[in-house]
């Protein structure tokens, strides 16, 4: 397993870097409104894309980690489901009077944009999953790794691009174009994998799906808002160069949640497919979130207190402030790491109701709380709403994770400690 955590977290730590690098630049070149406009697009383009779905990727890995076999069926249900809805979001998008909803409005001139960016976006996370439920690590990695690449790379050819041609256009075209490469990529891995495994008459029921599914669509879709509702929510009651300052320090602050949110990915399949030791391997992996997220949130904190500025003055005067936005942040983080791993593993389970409550009852408080404190402290409201959302999100998962888990054997914080002393190197 370690192995696997270590293949893992580094592809997707250089996909991760890649991706940070090309929005830092983004950000320096477009300016905090700019940036802003590009958030709402992106965070946009991310929600729509998961509602298509209607979580119907969510039982990929549920039901291939128990049958191999239903691996061509539970896919081709998930692909047709959402090339039906693709007309109809067209028809939303085009013929209803819809753009003066609010995100709508924000990007209202890049709707075309938005709709190509839905479709790789959507058939790319299928892709992903299913090669996730093959146990194919590595393949599955370089989805988040070469998606980064490509975008820093597109980020770095349009810093040097003459100052005529619109780097907001361009920034949208490049996200776009980076992802439509990782949909080709995603294709031939399944196309292939297919091949190999044939139809050996698996037969899925889409409504049998569906139901699985759907416990964590909710789930997908609350946690997905609990990650970015707060970002039009400022955008609401603030303005977007406050969206695109808040987009920054909390792209920042995620880089803390990104190696549990990897390890989880591995956790999934094996929790499905009742592996030995899954439990155990949980509550370790737990452990480590959280101490990774406490030594990252502790280093960034004595960099605080001795550059306070040091963002700001990297990409811009315009971003002044996101430090302090940054350090309101890092409680959140901390919990966040935590509640990754243990909604894998009761994703694994099957999506028990604990997994969208634990998404959806913290989604209502930060709304309230942000309505509340947004107006009054601006992004630090919303940030500091964030952070206490996530509180009872944790609490929530920990009771789920102990009624559907059985824990058998000692598995201890000290038990944890020297089972990592003994796998460090020379060991």
């Amino acid at each position: 397993m370690f192995k696997l955590i270590q293949l893992t977290v580094f592809f997707q730590s250089f996909g991760y870097l890649f991706q940070f690098v090309a929005f830092l630049l983004f950000a320096k070149m477009l300016g905090a409104e700019n940036q802003g406009i590009f958030t709402v697009f992106v965070t946009t383009g991310q929600i729509i894309a998961l509602l298509i779905s209607f979580g119907l990727p969510g039982g990929i890995t549920y039901f291939v980690g128990k049958d191999r076999s239903l691996f061509l069926p539970v896919v081709a249900n998930c692909c047709k489901l959402v090339l039906a809805l693709l007309p109809l979001l067209i028809l939303v998008l085009y013929v209803l009077p819809i753009d003066k909803l609010f995100s709508v409005y924000l990007i209202r001139d890049y709707v075309p944009y938005l709709l190509i960016s839905i479709f790789f976006l959507t058939f790319s996370s299928i892709f992903q999953v299913s090669i996730l439920s093959l146990k194919k690590y590595l393949y599955y990695n370089l989805f988040s790794f070469g998606a980064g690449l490509i975008i820093c790379i597109l980020a770095v050819l349009i810093w040097f691009a003459p100052v005529v041609y619109n780097k907001l256009n361009l920034s949208i075209i490049a996200y776009i174009v980076s992802y439509g490469i990782v949909f080709i990529y995603g294709a031939t891995l399944v196309i292939n994998e297919t091949m190999v495994i044939g139809n050996k008459g698996g037969v899925q029921s889409f409504w049998e799906q569906f139901k699985v599914g759907f416990r964590g669509f909710i789930s997908s879709i609350a946690a997905l808002l609990l990650f970015r509702l707060d970002i039009f929510l400022v955008a609401y009651f603030l303005s977007l160069k406050e969206v695109g300052i808040y987009s920054i320090a909390v792209l920042s602050a995620e880089v803390v949640t990104k190696i549990p949110t990897w390890s989880a990915g591995i956790l999934i399949p094996m929790v499905a497919s009742n592996e030995i030791d899954h439990v155990k391997r949980t509550v370790y992996l737990f452990y480590s979130a959280i101490i990774v997220a406490l030594l990252s949130g502790l280093l960034f904190l004595l960099v605080f207190l001795n550059f306070s500025n040091l963002i700001s003055n990297v990409i811009g005067k315009d971003f002044t402030g996101v430090e302090t936005c940054l350090l309101l942040l890092l409680p959140r983080v901390i919990m966040q790491s935590g509640v990754g791993i243990l909604a894998a593993n009761l994703a694994g389970k099957g999506y028990p109701w604990y997994h969208p409550v634990g998404c959806t009852f913290p989604l209502i408080i930060i709304i309230l709380l942000d309505i509340i404190l947004i107006p009054k402290w601006g992004i630090n409201g919303a940030a500091l709403g964030s952070s206490l959302a996530y509180v009872s999100a944790l609490i929530i998962f920990w009771i789920g994770f102990g009624k559907y888990n059985e824990l058998t054997e000692d598995v201890s914080l000290k038990t944890y400690m020297v089972m990592l002393l003994n796998h460090l190197p020379g060991r």
